[in-house]
């Protein structure tokens, strides 16, 4: 599986590797921009606790700068930012509580197991990293959606007769 594209913009911020020609690029800025949605409502929404909203405006500040999100990225970002805020929620009563918590079984033995909150915080982590990379609504997605297409060439007479041999 090839890599997922990214931005044209972000592309050339990191140095042009694959030299695309200046016709290419031209030709991937105006596909994005095409692309593009608009960005004039880009605001944390109601519902997420204010850790979680603080870190909705710290990203929007910074994706903001690269023109990197949109109105349409609000609800995955949101998400993201709800998973972020309970994960840190989650590290933070591991480390009060420890790694191992003391439970006991229905014969009434004590035993030492993994704090619980550790497989919530995986999730969480899981969580996480697929939102940041599904439903089409990141720039990688968009940047592929905007990859200039090949030129059609007219076949010679040879392929029209025995195609592309």
């Amino acid at each position: 599986m090839g890599r997922k594209a990214m931005p044209i913009q972000l592309h050339l911020l990191q140095g042009n590797k694959s030299r695309l020609t200046k016709k290419e690029i031209e030709q991937r800025m105006e596909a994005e921009e095409r692309l593009k949605p608009k960005a004039d409502k880009v605001k944390p929404p109601s519902w997420l606790d204010p850790l979680a909203k603080k870190e909705f405006k710290r990203i929007v500040s910074e994706l903001s700068e690269l023109g990197l999100i949109t109105n349409v990225d609000i609800v995955a970002l949101a998400t993201y930012c709800d998973a972020y805020s309970d994960y840190v929620k989650c590290t933070k009563l591991i480390q009060e509580e420890g790694m191992m918590v003391e439970y006991t079984n229905k014969a009434a033995e004590t035993n030492k197991v993994p704090h619980p909150l550790l497989t919530k915080k995986k999730q969480l982590f899981e969580q996480m990293k697929a939102v940041a990379s599904e439903f089409g609504l990141s720039p990688s997605a968009r940047a592929k959606l905007a990859m200039p297409k090949k030129e059609e060439k007219e076949p010679t007479p040879e392929e029209k007769l025995f195609g592309d041999v």
